[in-house]
């Protein structure tokens, strides 16, 4: 499934976003010259594309204009294929859609592969295994279903498809189909026959490109998850052309089915289990390109260019089978001056060479030409904001290469760009020490750089998922911050995202620290994918967010009881640690209150002044002759009381 590609001149790259436009840069300029927005591009959003040459339509001109180049007869268009099993044809000069192409075949209408040569024109497969050969001009399809069948894979649904070009002369059709297998098939009278098996793939998500000569023709494929380009040998020869001795008129109906089910046969098959080359990569390839050079021996120049970022480039020659792998004659990294890698996305050969790479700068896609460098194993080139000096009288490829060798400081960056080395007298030996390795894999962001960091972030991510491992994963996703949470979140592919949301719905479930990272990574990868995760939006992907709405729902819910009883739990051993932990101290103020007897005192005693003023009046009332006799009788009472209490 090609998502992007170099027009037939290079003069134009194109690519399908995640959220389903198709952008269209002007190489030559390093300007985005056109983006197109399908219509349904959400629900029905491009899966691939091809680029293609249909003739124009000759119109009156005058007589001194009749001359005209084959260039002018002939107009650049993208086949754009779609999930709902449309093909859209994308003038480039129009800036529109120039035909819409529709052929309802099987259960499932999805576009998974489309190729084109002059020769044979236009080829489609969907994802029920139909081939479909169009006819642009007339509007019309051949189709041929092709038997995928594996009996070790639950699914063979063919991911690549490649014409092959020969020099045979009959009106058989020869293709190669990538799956969980590679196989080549002849496209004849409607019947699809297997002519060849070779080997299988690791995964059924492949990279096919092709490379010919006027007598050879090879196929180089690449699986999304291994890091080998395996070479095969799919010359098409005369023992595999149909025989057209005799008429299908002398043939009943019973022998022509009989024929068939004898060239379909197991028998007849051939299978070869071993490629004839196996090149070496860092990571799994994202885009190759290869050219094939004939001075006395054949010449290979491949260039691929990997997950990770970097560019490898392969010069051989054939001059046989080799068991052992072939490693690349160059590596080629693309750095700032402050040592942050600028990953390549795409790479083109001009010449035995010269390159064409494109790399991004932040959310720009930028394209160069390039020479590369034999002389060593790595070529660093360094861009970004360090602009190349211009030299009068230079060429494009010789001032970028002054612009990476001119520096007598340079240093030489390692692949992941953590280690750094000094430049050393040619054909001396550079040794990096083993703390300098280490540190250089360590998650520690004070010693090393943020780039670097994320990277083996992203790394250490992508291998945790794809092999399952726990360890890893919760490693990564506790010991990132929310800023380098962010940038790695950013730089993962899009086929991971669907796992990462299934481990970190997992991960919500757990104590209150783990879910506090998980609300982190959620956050980041929704800022970066939120685009793919609606273009792509299933019973899958619903029920994942599902979850974890439902998980962080539920701890919001509970949050106020949890935290109404830590606190009333903290008050209580806080009260219990003070008393038992509290001294014996005397008191500041000790008051007695004597209150009560002093009031009785004060009663008492204004009772007998009472008492006494009641006397005295009484006195004055009486007469100067009842005065003795009064007291006298008061004194005996008195005397009298005495002796009772005595």
């Amino acid at each position: 499934m090609a998502e992007a590609a170099f027009s037939e001149d290079g003069k134009y790259y194109s690519a399908i976003s995640q959220d389903g436009r198709l952008r269209i840069w002007d190489t030559e300029n390093n300007i985005l010259k056109q983006e197109y927005t399908p219509d349904l591009h959400l629900t029905a959003p491009p899966s691939c594309l091809q680029w293609i040459t249909i003739a124009t339509s000759k119109s009156p001109v005058k007589k001194e204009k009749r001359k005209s180049s084959i260039s002018d007869q002939e107009a650049q268009c993208i086949a754009v294929g779609t999930t709902s099993g449309k093909i859209l044809i994308y003038s480039v000069a129009q800036a529109k859609v120039q035909t819409v192409l529709e052929e309802k075949l099987g259960k499932e209408q999805k576009i998974t592969a489309l190729d084109w040569n002059r020769r044979d024109g236009l080829f489609s497969c969907n994802k029920s295994n139909y081939i479909c050969e169009w006819k642009l001009g007339a509007g019309q399809s051949n189709n041929y279903h092709v038997n995928m069948d594996n009996k070790n894979k639950a699914v063979s649904t063919i991911s690549a498809i490649k014409l092959i070009p020969h020099s045979q002369e009959t009106s058989a059709k020869y293709i190669i189909t990538a799956s969980w297998q590679l196989r080549v098939w002849r496209l004849h009278d409607g019947e699809a026959t297997v002519m060849k098996c070779l080997g299988h793939n690791a995964s059924k998500q492949s990279l096919l490109a092709i490379a010919a000569t006027s007598e050879k023709t090879w196929v180089i494929e690449g699986s999304q998850t291994e890091r080998l380009l395996a070479f095969w040998d799919v010359t098409v020869s005369s023992e595999v052309v149909p025989q057209t001795n005799g008429t299908d008129e002398d043939i009943t109906p019973n022998k022509k089915k009989k024929r068939k089910s004898i060239s379909n046969s197991e028998k007849e098959i051939k299978t070869v289990n071993i490629p004839t080359y196996n090149f070496v990569l860092e990571d799994a390839p994202k885009m190759i390109d290869v050219g094939v050079k004939e001075e006395g021996d054949v010449k290979l120049t491949l260039a691929a260019v990997t997950r990770s970022g970097v560019m490898h480039y392969y010069s051989h020659t054939l001059n046989g089978a080799s068991a052992k792998p072939i490693k690349p004659n160059l590596t080629v990294h693309i750095t700032t001056g402050e040592a942050t890698p600028l990953p390549l996305a795409c790479c083109r050969l001009l010449s035995q060479s010269n390159l064409q790479v494109g790399y991004t700068q932040g959310p720009t896609l930028i394209f160069e030409k390039i020479t590369s460098d034999l002389s060593s194993k790595t070529q660093v080139l360094i861009r970004g904001d360090t602009k190349p000096k211009k030299i009068k009288g230079s060429t494009p490829n010789e001032i970028n290469k002054v612009a990476a060798t001119s520096s007598k400081d340079a240093q030489y960056l390692e692949p992941m760009g953590g280690v750094t080395r000094k430049r050393v007298a040619p054909g001396a030996k550079v040794e990096v020490p083993m703390e300098r390795r280490l540190a250089n894999l360590t998650l520690d962001t004070a010693a090393r750089d943020k780039t670097a960091v994320n990277q083996n972030l992203t790394r250490l991510l992508i291998q945790g998922l794809q092999s399952n491992d726990s360890n890893i994963l919760e490693m990564v996703v506790h010991e990132s911050s929310r800023a380098a949470a962010a940038r790695t979140a950013a730089q993962l592919p899009a086929e991971v995202v669907p796992p990462l949301l299934d481990h970190l719905a997992a991960l919500a479930t757990k104590r209150t620290a783990t879910c506090a990272t998980v609300c982190v990574w959620v956050s980041a990868i929704l800022r970066s994918h939120a685009a793919l995760l609606l273009a792509t939006m299933n019973s899958q992907n619903a029920e994942r967010l599902g979850s974890l709405l439902a998980t962080f729902t539920n701890r919001r819910a509970h949050l106020c009881q949890l935290l109404n009883v830590s606190g009333r739990l903290q008050l209580t051993l806080a009260q219990r640690a003070e008393k038992q932990t509290a001294p014996a101290e005397e008191p500041v103020i000790d008051y007695n209150d004597t209150s009560d007897e002093e009031m009785e005192v004060e009663r008492q005693s204004a009772s007998d002044a009472s008492f006494d003023e009641q006397e005295f009046d009484d006195d004055d009332d009486d007469s100067d002759e009842e005065r003795p006799r009064r007291r006298q009788k008061v004194q005996n009472g008195s005397d009298e009381s005495d002796s009772g209490g005595e």
